[in-house]
């Protein structure tokens, strides 16, 4: 069984309400094309993204038995002026209880939330809630930066606690200001923003929440950081290094890793045995970005681990059905 924690959708009606938007995030018509102008990129449109019969025979030439399904953290559309976020969030919430409706067996739902509006953020993840297949929402990364940020989102925490909800957090801005333009870096600007920034601002949130007491207040959570959690597995041992020598009186960064769940999009073999030594094979989600990334190169990824057989299963799918089922 392969259970897909990181796949993002976006339903026919609001890809339709796209259309008609004036600025990004929004689709527009070209010689090549429909294309998705999302600020940060421009990306194009294919079927997979939001035809579920595409997406169905996709899953199967895969062996993929479910996703979870998420709007495009990224594309900006839960950080609008909450009076243009909220009917497109709603819209893909109701189309996504629509689709687990019809097929209950094969996905599973994270709501979209109206960023700019706490209270209507938390009464839209308690209506979800209360909709058969969801079973939390997506957050975004650049909420949980630092402690101090990530405290304005206890309330919405604190309800999502309430339910036992599940927290996806995904590369994401947060309002005012949402999405925009990346800087022009001079050189390498894909490289530099989409891997070396969007890792370091995961990483970041990785550490507020394993290395504060954040989480304690609400310990029926469970949390999700995209991206094997930005770039910590690669760090952690130098954390250690620095904190054995700074405070050593105080635990080691590396044993409070397993707070957290992290999911293996868009990272090879090496990355996912790091990931796993880190935070503990159990903790770690297959997660696939599609349509944006390669399924099939993630899972040969997982797959070529040189992990443990009984760790690659639990990654593919053991893990993802466990967590569905808690």
């Amino acid at each position: 069984m392969i259970v897909d924690w990181h796949v993002h959708w976006l339903p026919p009606d609001l890809a339709d309400a796209l259309r008609a938007r004036a600025q990004p995030p929004r689709i527009v018509g070209g010689p090549e094309g429909e294309r998705l102008d999302v600020h940060r990129e421009v990306l194009p449109v294919t079927p997979a993204l939001f035809e579920s019969g595409a997406r169905l025979e996709f899953m199967d030439r895969h062996g993929v038995s479910r996703q979870v399904l998420s709007l495009p953290g990224l594309f900006g559309i839960d950080s609008l002026p909450a009076d243009e976020a909220a009917p497109l969030v709603r819209r893909f919430n109701d189309a996504l209880a629509g689709l687990m409706a019809d097929l209950p067996d094969r996905f599973s739902g994270l709501a979209a939330l109206p960023l700019a509006d706490p209270a209507a953020a938390v009464e839209e993840l308690a209506r979800a809630m209360d909709i058969t297949g969801f079973v939390g929402a997506i957050l975004p990364a650049d909420a949980f930066l630092t402690r101090r940020e990530a405290e304005a989102w206890a309330p919405l925490l604190e309800a999502a606690n309430a339910r036992r909800a599940h927290v996806f957090i995904h590369p994401g801005p947060v309002p005012p200001g949402g999405a925009g333009p990346p800087p022009d870096f001079g050189d390498n600007t894909n490289l530099r923003h989409i891997v070396l920034d969007v890792q370091a601002r995961l990483s970041a949130v990785t550490v507020t929440l394993t290395l504060t007491d954040f989480l304690d207040a609400f310990p029926e959570i469970t949390v999700q950081v995209a991206n094997l959690g930005g770039s910590v597995p690669m760090m952690v041992e130098r954390m250690d290094h620095v904190s054995a020598r700074r405070t050593p009186d105080a635990p080691l960064p590396s044993s409070r890793m397993s707070r957290i769940y992290v999911d293996t999009s868009s990272f090879g073999p090496r990355s996912i045995a790091l990931a796993a030594g880190t935070f503990g094979a159990e903790r770690v989600l297959l997660g696939t970005d599609h349509p944006i990334f390669d399924t099939a190169r993630t899972l040969e990824a997982v797959r070529s681990s040189g992990l443990p057989e009984a760790d690659i299963a639990g990654i593919l799918g053991g893990n993802g059905s466990a967590l569905l089922h808690r």
